[in-house]
């Protein structure tokens, strides 16, 4: 009967649902120069076993999220120079839910003109733009959003938000009159051929002008992750012919919650070495610009649609700053304020992008000037180094 006995208790732990999670307990202190609020953290020492973890500090539980696929914790919290974080990873799932900060669609149209919820679509030819409501991926939180046209032009749009709060689940990026009425935001700018803000884009030296990704094998758009925290989407092309050899790039933009800017991660696969690459933001109707070493803004008041009967005039700034050792030369074109940029020696052109709006409530008091300035000084912030150590 004691044999018996003790084989079914090792049965049972064997099975399935074992009452028994596996947990690590971790502290993690977080380092940054300076003050700053909301700001993303990432660990990537996380326990492959791990599906769920929880983060406190000072007492307090800190919203957090696992990316399972990528292998890292992220969250947001405000830091001054140094703060200690303490992570409960387990093998079992968390029953926390978390109000999300953040947001990220794409929706495939249906033949019958309904829409399908998509987190991956692709295809060999450039034919997507059509087949995807809002032509691509878009993503945002509380004070932006962004789409990714999913054609040769791969270029990043943006939607402007009178209030900090989520809309696109409920306005799919086009918002009625009567949404509009009731204070939300809208797009509200027009790319056109330019490279909108902080698209990366090929380069063509000898005609000093932007290219298109228009020969190349597969291009495919993912959502990655949608929150509670940030939002990832990654755009991805395959056998891109540039310049006489073929690549592949993967673009992934990356938007946390509080933030308006994006942090992206280009990596470039193939043979790299002396390809120049340019991003910037685009030209305005009426516009001023600003630039120091390595970040770029404009200011400008366009209309944001081709009907100007119905649309009026919107007052935008646009900011990009990128590794001042990747410059190779800032020449501009027609449409663009431009960087050009090679890889570094891990075949990566990481940057930091934003947009404000005149009509955002959190400018309200301020010039454009100020405006244009927070924007330059938070995409400059976003670059800066956020040192993560487990220290037991």
């Amino acid at each position: 009967m004691k044999r018996m006995f003790l084989l079914l208790l090792l049965l049972v732990g064997t099975l399935p649902g074992n009452l028994t999670a596996r947990t690590l307990k971790a502290v993690y202190r977080v380092t940054i120069s300076g003050e700053r609020t909301d700001c993303p953290v990432v660990i990537r020492d996380v326990p492959e076993w791990a599906v769920s973890a929880t983060v406190t500090s000072d007492g307090e539980t800190i919203p957090a999220q696992l990316d399972r696929p990528l292998g890292e914790l992220a969250f947001v919290a405000d830091l001054n120079t140094s703060r200690d974080f303490r992570v409960v990873y387990s093998s079992k799932p968390s029953r926390r839910v978390f109000p999300s900060r953040v947001h990220a669609q794409m929706w495939l149209k249906r033949p019958d003109k309904t829409l399908q919820a998509v987190d991956t679509v692709s295809s060999t030819r450039d034919d997507m733009y059509h087949k995807l409501h809002h032509h691509g991926p878009a993503f945002e939180s509380e004070y932006a959003a962004y789409r990714v046209y999913f054609d040769k032009k791969q270029t990043i749009d943006t939607y402007g938000k009178k209030h900090p709060r989520l809309e696109l689940a409920e306005t799919m990026w086009y918002p009625t009159d009567e949404q509009m009425a009731a204070g939300s935001g809208y797009d509200n700018l027009r790319v056109f051929g330019s490279v909108g803000v902080g698209t990366l884009k090929g380069w063509d030296a000898s005609k000093r002008k932007m290219t298109h990704i228009t020969d190349f094998a597969r291009r495919e758009a993912r959502i990655l992750a949608r929150g509670p925290v940030r939002t990832i989407v990654e755009m991805r092309v395959e056998g891109w012919r540039y310049c006489g050899r073929e690549i592949a790039m993967t673009s992934r933009y990356i938007l946390y919650a509080g933030h308006g800017e994006v942090q992206v991660e280009n990596r470039i696969e193939g043979d790299y070495n002396g390809l120049l690459f340019t991003t910037g933001v685009m030209k305005m109707a009426r516009h001023r610009v600003e630039r120091d070493s390595d970040r770029v803004a404009v200011w400008g008041c366009d209309f944001p649609e081709n009907d100007t009967l119905k649309w009026e005039r919107e007052s935008v700034g646009l900011a990009v700053a990128v590794a001042p050792e990747q410059i190779v030369s800032r020449i501009d074109d027609r449409t663009s304020y431009l960087f050009q940029l090679t890889p570094d020696t891990r075949g990566r052109i990481d940057y930091t992008f934003g947009m404000c709006w005149r009509r955002s409530e959190w400018f309200d008091g301020l010039s454009d000037e100020e405006c244009l300035a927070r924007l330059m000084e938070s995409v400059a912030e976003a670059r800066k180094p956020v040192e993560v150590v487990r220290v037991r």
